[in-house]
């Protein structure tokens, strides 16, 4: 399986067109799932106050939420909180050895899927 990551913002389909407040609830129902309700508070308030990021800042710009994430949490515990967030947001089940599959995913990519695009656009055999 190929994942192709990057390079969306160009691309007809891409995170411009769509229910932004669909990624938003689909986002915070991931962080939700992954930390609690009071821990996902918790997460928000340190990315608000330390890396100058909101929940909805998070759904539009996932490069940005990647990088504090990963500054909090450090890469493993990134890729931990990553699996869940596409658990969520291509609505199935990740299987914990498939580590390549999340490490290539783009979440750009798979909110974008939220607003409308097909999986086609992400997943190729090979």
């Amino acid at each position: 399986m190929k994942l192709f990551g990057g390079g969306e913002a160009g691309r007809p389909g891409s995170l411009q067109q769509g229910d932004p407040e669909e990624v938003i609830s689909k986002l915070d129902n991931a962080l939700t799932s992954i930390f609690s309700e009071d821990g996902k508070r918790t997460v928000l308030y340190h990315l608000t106050n330390k890396y100058g990021l909101t929940l909805e800042q998070a759904s539009a710009d996932p490069a940005r939420l990647e990088k504090a994430l990963t500054g909090m949490l450090g890469e493993i515990g990134w890729m931990v909180v990553k699996r869940a967030i596409l658990e969520v947001f291509w609505d199935k089940k990740i299987d914990i050895k498939e580590t390549t599959l999340v490490e290539r995913a783009s979440l750009g990519e798979a909110f974008g899927f939220v607003r409308g695009l097909g999986l086609g656009q992400f997943v190729s055999p090979g």
